[in-house]
């Protein structure tokens, strides 16, 4: 937090922090509704981008993709035009939990939304991290950035997600970062702690990358998509779909768990070294077979 005895360099009517989907989402919707908007974000090259499963819906989640497309938002369009694959899950129950999963093209995903972004009128972005906020008379007036410079507004939107103080765990090994080689935003906790906020911490379990040449594709079971003339859009004129592709599925076998809860120990939540909550939807491979063996 700093004073709001200061000179901002830009002022705008919105500012948001942060640069993923719900960030894109609210400085296009501002902007769209005549506000002079900025989204600042660490790194312009990375916008939008999904890290870990690059998927967009699935369970409760479709729900959401397509209600923010009801209300002119821009996630469901993009899922529709980089989709690989697209699958129905929960097909084999009522109607009322089907949910449409989309595995995108990352790249062209963030690709495309820097171009909506840039297109878009009264909309600026700007590579920054935001490490405070200005507050005077009990109202936000602008923030500051890790260099100094300060932008005022009318209104700031947070939407700083996992990058906000993040840290990453092999082991019981860390280092600061957002995602893997991307910086974390540092600071930003720290004013929102002043400001009287708690704060707390997730975990996600980050699969491992492995290179498509080294696995033996023809002695999986193949998962062709079955969706693709399904989209998240409302709007027929923006339903289209790349070429598909097949995701390929392997199990683990008893001694693979065996492996893993002999070396239990060396993990950095079962070793002791961290204390936070994991999501159900996105545990790690020591979580599933701690949590949930029998599947």
């Amino acid at each position: 937090m700093v004073s709001a005895d200061f000179a901002p360099i830009e002022h705008f009517d919105v500012i948001v922090v942060g640069g993923g989907h719900a960030g894109c989402e609210a400085a296009i919707t501002a902007a769209r509704l005549g506000c002079s908007t900025a989204l600042f974000s660490l790194n312009l090259d990375r916008i939008a981008w999904q890290p870990c499963n690059p998927a967009v819906g699935g369970p409760a989640k479709s729900q959401l993709v397509h209600e923010v497309d009801a209300l002119g938002g821009v996630i469901g369009r993009l899922a529709d035009a980089t989709a690989l694959q697209k699958r129905v899950l929960n097909a084999s129950r009522g109607p009322a939990v089907w949910a449409l999963r989309a595995q995108t093209d990352k790249r062209q995903y963030s690709r495309q939304m820097l171009q909506l972004l840039q297109h878009t009128p009264n909309l600026a972005l700007r590579e920054a991290m935001v490490t405070g906020l200005v507050v005077g008379d009990d109202t936000i007036q602008g923030v500051r950035t890790y260099f100094g410079s300060t932008y005022s507004a009318g209104a700031v939107i947070l939407t700083a997600g996992t990058f906000l103080g993040g840290q990453i765990w092999v082991g019981h090994q860390s280092m600061s970062a957002g995602r893997a080689g991307e910086q974390a935003a540092e600071g930003l906790t720290e004013a929102l702690q002043e400001l009287g906020f708690q704060t707390d911490r997730l975990k996600t379990g980050t699969p491992a990358r492995v290179d498509r040449r080294s696995i033996a594709l023809d002695q999986l079971e193949e998962q062709p998509s079955d969706a693709a003339d399904r989209f998240f859009s409302f709007d027929p004129a923006a339903w289209s779909s790349g070429e598909q592709m097949s995701c390929h599925i392997t199990r683990t076998t008893a001694a693979t768990h065996q492996l893993i809860k002999d070396n239990l120990h060396l993990t950095a939540i079962y070793g002791g070294v961290i204390d936070s909550k994991g999501p159900r939807y996105c545990p790690s491979i020591e979580d599933k077979i701690v949590r949930f063996a029998d599947k």
